[in-house]
């Protein structure tokens, strides 16, 4: 009986289903609360910044509840973080699978982009139908824009980890960037502020970063009353456009080399 021979799109179909079981297995399925802590752990940040807000005596932020301005800023800015962290680690860590003939460098790095892609909508559609149950106004006034601009972090991401994986070719400490990196992002990307709290003659400081931008869009997508003076669609897909593109140059330079160190 002859074989059906495989094309090489179902070759990589089914070396990322593959690879898709084991690091859903590995993340996932070792502990019981592996789910649960993927929901917990944003809402656990906002409840806490939700106090602090309370504290002060802010219940709304530019009209919108605390919360769910918090929810707004807190998610794409965690799913950018956890992005670029597991693609920057994706090929090093099933570095032993790049052995197998089937298996190519580029295949975990997808397989960990689509993991958190429906990570990151599974949760996100979780959190706001439980605060739907609590009462909020959760339904975004234009939910293409809010896939939009989360889409376009996420790509961000990917760009810069591609350039990251391939940094660590030539020097070992490239990961620990992106440590480096996420610390000050957490301050200035608006994750418990907006550019509207900003005094204008600072708008310039923040206008340089694409994740300040993507979380303000991603606002003004959400809410009805708040318009960014700042977010650029044009600059956050411009920068999105050149790291994707500059990250799958690398990669195409030095695939070979994956394998053979």
């Amino acid at each position: 009986m002859a074989l059906n021979k495989r094309n090489s799109f179902q070759i990589a179909r089914d070396t990322i289903n593959a690879l898709l079981m084991r690091e859903l297995k590995t993340r996932f399925g070792v502990s019981k609360l592996g789910y649960f802590w993927a929901v917990v752990e944003p809402v656990a940040q906002v409840a806490i910044l939700a106090i602090l807000f309370t504290l002060i005596g802010r219940n709304s932020v530019s009209g919108v509840p605390v919360a769910l301005f918090l929810i707004s800023g807190v998610m794409p800015f965690k799913t950018f973080g956890k992005t670029l962290t597991q693609l920057s680690s994706a090929i090093s860590s099933n570095k032993a699978l790049l052995a197998y003939r089937q298996v190519s460098p580029i295949d975990p790095i997808l397989t960990r982009l689509i993991i958190e892609v429906a990570t990151f909508f599974i949760v996100y559609v979780i959190i706001l139908l439980s605060m739907f149950w609590l009462g909020f106004d959760v339904w975004p006034q234009n939910l293409l824009g809010l896939i939009s601009a989360s889409l376009l972090l996420i790509l961000l991401a990917l760009g810069l980890a591609l350039c990251v994986t391939c940094g660590s070719l030539y020097w070992g400490d490239a990961g620990k960037i992106v440590a480096l990196i996420m610390r000050p992002m957490f301050f200035i990307s608006g994750i418990f502020y907006c550019a509207t709290m900003i005094p204008a003659k600072y708008w310039y400081l923040f206008s340089w970063n694409p994740v300040f931008h993507a979380i303000e869009l991603s606002r003004a997508s959400f809410f009805y009353n708040y318009e960014t003076p700042i977010g650029s669609w044009s600059y956050l897909a411009l920068i999105t456009l050149c790291f994707v593109t500059f990250g799958l140059m690398l990669y195409r330079i030095n695939r070979q080399k994956f394998v053979s160190i």
